[in-house]
């Protein structure tokens, strides 16, 4: 990726909707950098972001470039280990192979896809946009995506505002503490975290309130919490939905996300 910038290859990206007509960014050919910006743009990418994750891949997976945030999630990677590395050398298999078919799909589609999912039991929403470039006299295509913490009201705003063909919800999470929780445990903590009280949770799911009781007690003392707003944070951190507790789960292996995302580079 570095080189790429700083030896002044061009850059394109899709504009009509179609992979197949991608126009250059600026009229008449590309758009060129010099060495002196190119520079600028990748030490921006390297140090300039303090809570997004920025991660340059081909579309088979490959990494180009990872920003510190990204580091982050590979234990025992820097930002340098990581460039030619596979994501499905890094992560559990089922979870690359996922966010492989989507940079592809988002290829197809010629405009970027936002993916939502939970990575240690934290929501986020990775927006995955393909990059065309014109390399040694072809064309070829890069996927720059970013990731960022999704909130619960941020969620609604992009289930209401966002098409089907923009918006992607990931069949493969890895929901960190809360994976000690059986599917019916799940679509009770993310009733909680959405407000809900015991008795609209037991007409919800067509139980009794003693269930539900009986169902948040189980709850907490799997995940050693015995305060209910402790346990609402905690399915608000991931913006649990019923949907969830019906995906494939994986693990990274990895600590609360969210606190990761705070670090600066």
């Amino acid at each position: 990726m570095r080189d790429m910038l700083v030896n002044n290859e061009s850059l394109s990206v899709p504009n009509d909707g179609s992979s197949e007509h991608a126009e250059e960014l600026t009229p008449g050919s590309s758009f060129q950098l010099d060495d002196e910006f190119a520079h600028l743009i990748v030490q921006s990418l390297i140090k300039g972001f303090h809570a997004t994750s920025i991660l340059a891949t081909t579309p088979d997976g490959t990494i180009l470039f990872a920003n510190k945030i990204v580091a982050n999630a590979f234990p025992g990677h820097d930002t340098e280990s990581l460039v030619g590395k596979n994501l499905l050398e890094l992560a559990p298999k089922e979870w690359a192979e996922e966010r492989i078919r989507i940079m592809q799909l988002a290829i197809e589609r010629g405009h970027p896809i936002i993916v939502l999912e939970i990575l240690a039991g934290t929501r986020l929403s990775s927006t995955m946009n393909p990059i065309k470039i014109h390399r040694n006299g072809k064309d070829e295509w890069l996927m720059f995506t970013t990731v960022e913490h999704v909130t619960p009201a941020k969620l609604r705003w992009l289930r209401n505002r966002k098409s089907p063909d923009e918006l992607i919800d990931a069949q493969v999470i890895d929901l960190g503490q809360l994976a000690v929780l059986t599917p019916r445990e799940l679509e009770v903590i993310a009733l909680m975290g959405q407000g809900l009280r015991q008795k609209q949770i037991a007409e919800r799911l067509h139980r009794s309130v003693s269930t539900i009781d009986r169902h948040r007690e189980r709850i907490g003392v799997k995940l050693g919490i015995t305060d209910r707003i402790e346990l609402v944070g905690m399915a608000r951190e991931a913006a649990l939905e019923i949907e969830d507790a019906s995906k494939k789960q994986v693990s990274f292996g990895l600590p609360r996300f969210k606190s990761k995302l705070s670090e600066s580079n």
